[in-house]
């Protein structure tokens, strides 16, 4: 019976807030009150071939708004360059064989910097390599 009230309430108030009010359609946009800047359609992904990293990063992440991007942005650039930096001393091999090419100035998007940030965790955490 709540369940049978709850949703004839829904069906007479939704149609009631969906109309216009004040003769001004709901999707209505002003022109000078908002601006769309063109940008590129690229879109990032970060995909991680390590058996254990999924398990570990759903188990130990904090969400992705924890941080801002520009921290996520800053924390990767420095793990990036040390990183870089192993691979290029030929006393360490795996797991340094590749360098990753990360651009800070490059927005990524936030997913693919958070992840990216949790997977540097992950490998100091679990595989023991400070970086």
């Amino acid at each position: 019976m709540k369940a049978l009230v709850l949703i004839s309430a829904i069906f007479v108030f939704f149609p009631l807030y969906a109309l216009p009010q004040d003769g001004v359609e709901p999707h209505a946009i002003v022109k000078d009150s908002l601006q769309i800047a063109q940008t590129d359609s690229t879109e990032y992904e970060l995909l991680v071939s390590d058996i254990g990293f999924e398990t570990w990063f759903i188990t130990n992440s904090r969400p992705v708004w924890y941080h801002e991007n520009d921290y996520y942005r800053t924390k990767n650039y420095r793990y990036v360059v040390s990183w870089n930096n192993m691979v290029r001393q030929a006393m360490y091999r795996p797991p340094f064989e590749y360098e990753i090419e990360y651009d800070p100035a490059i927005d990524y998007g936030v997913e693919v910097n958070w992840k990216l940030f949790w997977y540097f965790k992950y490998l100091e955490q679990e595989l023991g390599i400070s970086l």
